[in-house]
């Protein structure tokens, strides 16, 4: 038999005695996710593959809004949207208006309003996506004013 024959005859059946062909796992450099991976940003700003000790985040956006601050109400902000809790409390009371940004761009439209002090930890409403909403006081001292959106 020819020497180059045997030589490839070895090296097939040492290929077949290995078994089928199996992926490498190729390692990215420390810090990387390899490129087809989805990864999410860890706290230390290093991207981590999704895996059971890294899965993606799935908890929602904390957000305070801040209404009014010593009877002096901000200006239109715009919310997250979600489920939210109004906490309101005034030196002394007449009317603490929520209200929000009609479907013209321009008028606020009143959502809901308040007299007296929240004594049962707030009020709970739902807003839309990218709601903008304000406060209105009227006769009032002393006011702050507060949404709180519940994570989900």
């Amino acid at each position: 038999m020819d020497r180059g024959l045997r030589i490839g005859t070895i090296a097939g059946t040492a290929l077949l005695a290995a078994g089928p062909a199996m992926a490498q796992q190729v390692a990215a450099p420390a810090g990387y996710a390899p490129l087809t991976a989805p990864c999410s940003v860890q706290a230390d700003g290093r991207c981590a593959a999704t895996s059971g000790e890294t899965p993606m985040p799935v908890a929602t956006r904390a957000e305070r809004l801040v209404l009014a601050t010593n009877n002096v109400a901000a200006g239109p902000l715009t919310a997250v949207g979600g489920l939210y809790v109004l906490n309101q409390g005034c030196g002394a009371y007449g009317a603490v208006t929520l209200r929000y940004l009609a479907a013209d761009g321009v008028s606020m439209l009143p959502l809901l309003t308040r007299t007296v002090s929240d004594t049962n930890g707030g009020t709970s409403l739902y807003l839309g996506a990218g709601a903008v909403v304000d406060i209105s006081l009227t006769g009032t001292t002393g006011c702050n004013v507060q949404l709180a959106r519940v994570p989900a």
